[in-house]
């Protein structure tokens, strides 16, 4: 694996993607959804979810409601190295 690429499962379809360290999204190159690095105000947990939800997601460590902020600035965003799992819809079904 090439130094400075992280190796992310998609949390649509669950298939990997090699993704820059410092991306803040990236697009799945399996089933094209636009994905998102966000970490839970509640604990902290760095993840990945579909651009596509709108609102909020499911901590996927703590279960927590998590807002999606509309707007996301690149120097505050969590990147792509840090990511250590994926978040569910919200509400978790």
């Amino acid at each position: 694996m090439p130094e400075g690429v992280a190796y992310l499962t998609c949390p649509d379809c669950m298939m990997p993607n090699h993704v820059g360290d410092t991306s803040a999204k990236y697009m799945c190159f399996s089933c094209y959804a636009e994905i998102i690095f966000e970490t839970c105000g509640s604990c902290d947990y760095r993840q990945s979810i579909p651009s596509r939800w709108q609102r909020a997601y499911t901590c996927g460590r703590c279960g927590e409601r998590c807002d999606i902020p509309r707007t996301r600035l690149y120097s505050s965003a969590t990147k792509a190295a840090a990511v250590e799992g994926h978040g569910y819809m919200y509400p978790k079904l």
